[in-house]
């Protein structure tokens, strides 16, 4: 029994970090190059969510493939939220405290909107969708369903890939550079808005997958499911640091074992408990994060 339920935490864990991994790296990448503090995350990977289920509900597109389908659709939404919304914000803000503080309040606003939006769209009915099964792997007796295992080898792929682009491409560079040296960045050439542009619209692609994958998990696909999400993507980048990839990666499975374990172990309800105790211990402790440099 015991080892059982040692199986069940170590894998199950493994499973949740490596999705809540691909659900904060978004919102790391926005925050870490921009400063814009995008407290409509959550929703957006809600849209993801939605898309996934109408192309499989009304398409019959599998929601794997859909990945495809909804990560330029998703880039083209995220790049118009951001030129529309937030391009004069960033250039006439002084400062990135200045940023930080006008970007919240209009992204707490975004969400409401997307929110209703959704509602009047929607309704606020659960939706859901059964996945074809693709079987069961069994581990010395305890049980996971392959969907589950390939959503977390997708999740660290997506990760593995992310991290390969800002490390080896001229846009990850200037990415990076813009993050540490805005003013040099722009004295040897780099658009910084451009770049800014694109680091948002791409956190809003990563939200969309990963409200994708999380679709093919759960059956409770409303408007609100967002707003869980965006807290545990708060949490997630204050734990990592601001704009660290690796600690993003570390603290997705660190907060995926810690939940996983109280939702076994102790009960469900206290999920977002947990949640909370982390974020408090995290400002307390150390308020730059396990990898702030």
């Amino acid at each position: 029994m015991i080892l059982h339920l040692t199986l069940d935490i170590i894998i199950g864990g493994a499973i949740l970090g490596a999705v809540y991994s691909l659900v904060a790296v978004g919102l790391n990448l926005q925050y870490g190059v921009t400063r814009i503090l995008n407290v409509a995350h959550g929703d957006f990977l809600m849209i993801g969510a939605y898309l996934t289920y109408f192309c499989f509900t009304l398409f019959g597109l599998n929601p794997y493939a859909s990945i495809i389908v909804i990560g330029p659709l998703m880039f083209l939404i995220g790049f118009v939220v951001y030129t529309t919304l937030l391009r004069g914000m960033v250039k006439s803000s002084k400062s990135g405290e200045e940023l930080e503080f006008r970007s919240l309040l209009l992204c707490f606003g975004l969400s409401f909107v997307i929110q209703n939006l959704a509602v009047v769209l929607w309704t606020a009915n659960y939706r859901g969708y059964e996945v074809p099964s693709l079987g069961i792997l069994d581990i010395f007796g305890v049980n996971f369903e392959m969907n589950r295992i390939i959503i977390a080898l997708i999740s660290i792929c997506i990760n593995i890939f992310l991290y390969l682009f800002l490390r080896f491409t001229k846009i990850g560079v200037a990415m990076r550079a813009t993050v540490d040296q805005p003013v040099g960045s722009q004295l040897v050439g780099i658009n910084i808005f451009n770049i800014c542009a694109l680091s948002f619209s791409l956190g809003i692609l990563l939200a969309a997958w990963a409200g994708t994958l999380l679709s093919i998990l759960s059956s409770t696909i409303n408007p609100f499911m967002g707003a869980p999400y965006t807290l545990i993507a708060l949490v997630m980048v204050i734990l990592a640091g601001i704009g660290s990839f690796k600690g993003n990666i570390v603290g997705g499975f660190v907060f995926g074992y810690l939940t996983y374990t109280t939702m076994r172990v102790i009960h469900p309800a206290l999920t977002l408990v947990v949640v909370y105790a982390v974020l408090i211990l995290i400002l307390l402790i150390k308020p730059k994060g396990l990898f702030s440099r």
